[in-house]
């Protein structure tokens, strides 16, 4: 992205396209900071070792909401265009996303939705699996990515888990391309319930965000910040990576992208509009008040607080739940 496309607003608030121009440049950002790029380099290798091997890898990918792991996936699948071959649409890496309330027979009818089978809920679930399994050949699918892998699990019966289970099984061992499936943690006690999947699976990596207990995970934050600040569609830096900002933004979002994200698109909106060019501490505050996170009730906006420390935050925060848990 080049911040230069974007000019000085010099006090004079943006037309509601320039907002929203900015608002999607904000949205597409993607940094690719250390635990990123591992997790990627990961994905690459998988996809690799297994091109014509006798066995195809497969990877279990888990982390809470908002660590990322939809953006790591579908940037992944983005770089491996579809094309027309032999009049046959040719999908390198094939993505779906799991709806809610699924079972093996709706997973495999997404699947082929995704493919672009015109008739993908057409037929039984062996039909639907074979119909699938002809079409990963037929359209030379070289990898398969099934993210939101927990919806195939919401109903947590013995039943639901062992026939969730020996589907995936027998669909990894006859699709024979590497598999990736991804998932909130609570996803991995399908492994509980087939002992030949958790061998299949065996390599799982959990993606988390990121930490502030350590100089090194501070320093870690700060970099993700700073990257974030070069990105954004101003030419004058904010200074997000200040050791002052990178405190109250770890205290807001608990080191979670999606939320530092968040913040910045709706601080992004809130200087654009007000003509200013870049972000300040008071479209912070503007944009955290906009923002609630109903698991943290004991919240309060760090931004604009002149004598804010994150030690004493965290622990009146902490504090405070559990006199409330108690009471």
């Amino acid at each position: 992205m080049n911040n230069l496309t974007y000019e000085n607003l010099n006090g004079f608030p943006a037309s509601p396209i320039e907002v929203k121009k900015r608002r999607e440049h904000v949205k597409a950002i993607i940094i690719s900071h250390p635990r990123y790029t591992s997790i990627y380099k990961k994905l690459e290798e998988v996809h690799f070792y297994s091109k014509d091997s006798v066995q195809a890898d497969s990877l279990f990918l888990y982390g809470n909401t908002g660590v990322g792991k939809t953006t790591i996936l579908e940037e992944y699948r983005n770089n491996f265009e579809r094309y027309i071959k032999d009049g046959y649409t040719i999908v390198p890496v094939l993505y779906n996303k799991v709806p809610v309330g699924a079972t093996p027979k709706s997973v495999a009818s997404s699947l082929l939705r995704s493919l672009g089978d015109p008739a993908y809920d057409k037929g039984t679930e062996n039909s639907q699996t074979a119909r699938l399994l002809h079409f990963i050949k037929a359209c030379q699918v070289e990898m398969i990515i099934i993210d939101e892998f927990q919806h195939l699990i919401d109903r947590e019966t013995k039943h639901v888990l062992n026939k969730a289970s020996d589907w995936i099984k027998s669909f990894c061992d006859n699709a024979q391309v590497p598999i990736i499936l991804c998932g909130m943690p609570e996803s991995s006690k399908i492994f509980d319930h087939n002992d030949q999947l958790d061998r299949r699976f065996s390599e799982k990596i959990e993606m988390d965000g990121f930490n502030y207990q350590t100089k090194e995970s501070q320093i870690e934050f700060r970099g993700f910040l700073k990257s974030l600040d070069e990105q954004l569609p101003f030419n004058i830096k904010s200074n997000l990576a200040s050791k002052k900002l990178a405190d109250k933004f770890f205290y807001a979002t608990k080191g979670i992208p999606y939320y530092v994200n968040k913040i910045l698109l709706e601080a992004t909106t809130i200087a654009t509009k007000s003509g200013d060019d870049y972000i300040d501490e008071n479209h912070l505050y503007e944009a955290f008040s906009q923002i609630k996170i109903s698991r943290r009730t004991n919240l309060f906006n760090p931004f604009g607080s002149e004598d804010f420390n994150i030690l004493d935050a965290m622990e009146l925060e902490d504090r405070k739940d559990s006199i409330n848990k108690i009471i």
